[in-house]
């Protein structure tokens, strides 16, 4: 079973399993944030689908009252409905599949700075005046990384 484990991580990009765990670093916050926006989504979505219910059921009345052919064209609109329901249902799962994996991916970019930045600061409290932060390319928090970096090297050279 591991292997099967490690293949698929390996499959997916992940080459050690590490990578994998870290992938949630805050589960608390990384997975409330694609929940809220599920709720919202499905809030919206079953207002539209009542609006579109109530709409469709005038429709569906009044092209029965003028039918020559009111069982065909209810087993036509009944198929149809159905298919519909499939169909919403399926991109909904989807939906919710790309909502999670985006805000995991985005959260991910956000929180993942903080934790050397954290050990830095730690490093710092304990005397490792030498230690240094290092960030990823392009991050959104490598001026205070940087700044944390002259802080270090201002103690180091007083001690």
């Amino acid at each position: 079973m591991s292997d099967y484990i490690h293949a698929v991580y390996r499959v997916l990009g992940l080459s050690e399993f590490r990578k994998a765990r870290n992938l949630l670093l805050k589960p608390a916050f990384q997975l409330k944030l694609p929940l809220y926006i599920l709720l919202l989504s499905i809030a919206f979505l079953l207002l539209g689908l009542l609006l579109g219910n109530v709409y469709f059921q005038q429709t569906y009345m009044s092209m029965l009252a003028t039918s020559t052919q009111p069982d065909y064209l209810q087993e036509v609109i009944s198929r149809q409905a159905h298919e519909f329901k499939l169909l919403s249902a399926l991109l909904l799962v989807v939906y919710a599949a790309l909502v999670v994996a985006v805000t995991i991916i985005f959260t991910h970019r956000l929180i993942g700075p903080t934790l050397p930045i954290r050990r830095h600061i730690r490093a710092l409290q304990d005397g490792l005046y030498s230690h240094r932060v290092k960030l990823r390319t392009h991050d959104g928090l490598q001026e205070l990384a940087d700044d944390l970096n002259d802080l270090a090297e201002a103690l180091e050279k007083r001690n």
